[in-house]
């Protein structure tokens, strides 16, 4: 299994944001799946967007993996949301 960057993506996660990518990593390291991450503190999001404070990601979907095993990896804490292309993750505890 290997992590793959999109060419442009930049930035730094928030430490409680690279443990959610550690966990998404071995989730699709586990299914034998390359992680392919499309956005961290790059591009242009909503106002307010965790990505411009370094707690959100964005990955590429994987057919074999169910959003819900993705929110089930990660606990209460990150919010999981599917796109058409990609998955977006943040870590927004309640």
């Amino acid at each position: 299994m290997t992590v793959w960057y999109k060419s442009g993506v930049s930035g730094d996660l928030n430490p409680p944001a690279q443990k959610g990518l550690g966990k998404v990593a071995s989730l699709y390291a586990s299914r034998g799946k390359d992680l392919f991450i499309t956005c961290v503190r790059d591009g242009n999001h909503m106002n307010g967007s965790f990505h411009y404070i370094g707690l959100a990601f964005d990955v590429r979907k994987a057919a074999s993996i169910p959003v819900g095993v993705i929110k089930e990896t990660l606990g209460p804490d990150f919010d999981v949301i599917e796109h058409s292309t990609h998955v977006h993750i943040e870590y927004d505890p309640k």
